[in-house]
């Protein structure tokens, strides 16, 4: 029997570390995945972006060739950091999102892992609590049947 208890005790152990520790680490790593994931393509497509914007600007700084020309590639740079202004407020608000959702899930698997912590310890103690019981019992078995041994003799 004491081989059995200690079988369940370590395999429930094993259960609990999954359930506390590593299924939680496992699934905060996924999140943390995604989240550098999803930041890595904004920072690309911001740069694509910028780039392209870039270098229309430098395709109409070559063919000025008037006083015209210099004047519409005056008004194209205006427009050009216009655009890029907005680009870069759709970009922040883009990655300001992301954060929100990144930090709400860490913080609902803290939560989750916290409580299941909680409820783990809870249920060790309660497991601890009726194994000492039981070995209470058991040795008051064993001393009252070594006390009628020892009064028949």
């Amino acid at each position: 029997m004491a081989n059995t208890n200690v079988k369940e005790n370590i395999d429930q152990a094993q259960q609990q570390f999954a359930s506390v520790f590593s299924g939680p680490a496992s699934s905060f790593a996924g999140k943390m995945l995604d989240y550098t994931e999803k930041l890595a393509n904004v920072q690309r497509e911001a740069l694509d972006t910028y780039t392209e914007i870039g270098f229309r600007q430098m395709r109409s700084a070559i063919e000025v060739r008037s006083a015209d020309d210099l004047r519409n590639y005056m008004e194209e740079q205006q427009e050009a950091a216009k655009k890029a202004g907005e680009q870069m407020k759709s970009d922040m608000e883009k990655i300001q999102s992301i954060n929100q959702e990144f930090m709400q899930q860490s913080q609902e698997l803290t939560q989750n892992a916290m409580q299941r912590g909680q409820e783990v310890a809870q249920k060790n103690m309660e497991r601890g609590q009726q194994q000492a019981e039981e070995a209470v019992e058991k040795g008051e078995k064993e001393v009252n049947e070594s006390a009628k041994t020892a009064s028949k003799k």
